[in-house]
């Protein structure tokens, strides 16, 4: 028996067992979800019961487990409550941890339209109990709502592209110019990468662009993006971006286009990733540019409570004024009838 061929066939029945042992754990999963989920059901028929009733049921159901425990049908209540039916069954919240879902996303979800992101979130991007529970803490649900909605000429970059990023994981103390800020994004590369969003991988830091007549250039961070199979060169500034800064940008990007980007290649994105940006020199400077660029902002930890507070407060204040836009409306077209 050859050595080699033994190992290589260990590796395929490791790797079968492997599959095949997630593959069960979906499945088991899912069924849980849905014995769960018709327990609660049947426990909401006799609210009128009271506690007392959930007790008992959870006295009786010693034998099955841990898993049937006061606390835990009360959780199987409050999840059958939460969502139909038909939502479990067509959205992945079969595909979710009970812990997750129970613990996490319908105990902190104001809406059910919150806990269906999360779900939907979490399910995409594979989030884990703990990214969940960060995603929380950072309000990501209330910060989506924030981004502009992309129009039909810049769909292509607004798709990854974030407005505002939050840089939780560093503080103001920790940054003292365009380096240390570098140097601290690349110590919690996965935290960074976490935030971009998915689909970014780091190709390299201070990446050597050497050009066909001799002369060398460093890009700061130069990414990958497996989803849309583009280089996604990004630049980072420590204040106001200028437009030499546009300049500069709209170089690298022509020159990885030329120089990496290959046939399988979608045309390279620029990410200008600043602390503030002048809106007049964002405009005026994109005038004319037919390169993907975009801009985002950073927030450090201290920033983010009053940037959030902010900006959801802001978001309140249009949808109350569209509520009594409507009610103005619908009082006119009350007169109008009569």
């Amino acid at each position: 028996m050859e050595q080699k061929e033994y190992f290589d066939d260990l590796v395929k029945i490791k790797e079968t067992i492997t599959e095949n042992r997630n593959k069960a754990m979906v499945v088991v999963n899912s069924a849980m979800i849905i014995t769960y989920y018709q327990i609660g059901t049947i426990i909401n028929q006799r609210k009128e019961w009271g506690n007392k009733f959930i007790q008992r049921l959870a006295d009786d159901l010693k034998d099955y487990g841990k898993g049937y425990s006061y606390e835990q049908l009360k959780k199987m209540s409050q999840f059958a409550h939460f969502f139909s039916e038909n939502e479990i069954r067509s959205q992945p919240v079969t595909q979710i941890p009970w812990s997750t879902l129970s613990r996490v996303i319908i105990q902190k979800s104001s809406s059910k339209e919150e806990a269906l992101w999360y779900i939907n979130q979490a399910y995409k991007n594979r989030w884990s109990r703990a990214i969940v529970i960060k995603q929380f803490e950072l309000q990501a649900y209330q910060r989506q709502k924030i981004l502009p909605a992309a129009s039909d000429e810049n769909s292509y970059i607004q798709g990854i592209i974030k407005d505002t990023l939050a840089f939780d994981f560093i503080s103001k103390n920790e940054v003292t110019d365009e380096k240390s800020l570098k140097d601290k994004l690349i110590d919690n590369i996965l935290l960074f990468l976490q935030e971009l969003g998915t689909g970014f991988a780091l190709v390299g830091r201070e990446y050597k662009l050497m050009t066909p007549t001799g002369k060398n250039f460093f890009i700061d961070l130069l990414m990958y993006h497996t989803k849309v199979h583009a280089y996604v060169v990004i630049e980072v500034k420590l204040e106001d971006i200028t437009p030499a800064d546009f300049g500069q940008l709209n170089f690298y990007v022509n020159a990885i286009d030329d120089l990496e980007k290959t046939e399988t290649d979608n045309e390279t994105i620029g990410i200008l990733l600043c602390k503030t940006a002048d809106n007049y020199v964002v405009e005026t400077s994109f005038k004319g540019l037919k390169t993907p660029i975009g801009v985002s902002k950073y927030k450090l930890f201290e920033d983010l409570p009053a940037y959030l507070a902010n900006k959801l407060n802001s978001i309140d204040k249009t949808e109350d004024n569209d509520s009594s836009l409507e009610l103005t409306n619908d009082s006119k077209e009350g007169k109008d009838i009569k």
